[in-house]
């Protein structure tokens, strides 16, 4: 599970690098059957809606694809 780097990405980061990271990560995990994304541990606080949309937007892009 995992593994979208909390304060890097979700804190820190901006929508665009969220996308890239978290397919980034779908692209070298998604093979393995037992594979979740996920953020790499809680969401810090303060972190922006906009990153949080991002990744959920990402794994709905590559699934869809």
């Amino acid at each position: 599970m995992g593994n979208v780097d909390p304060a890097g990405q979700f804190r820190n980061g901006t929508p665009e690098s969220i996308r890239e990271e978290t397919l980034s990560i779908l692209k070298k995990c998604s093979k393995y059957p037992n594979f979740v994304i996920s953020s790499g541990c809680d969401i810090p606080p303060m972190s922006r809606w906009e990153n949080i949309d991002a990744f959920f937007a990402a794994v709905q892009e590559f699934y869809a694809s």
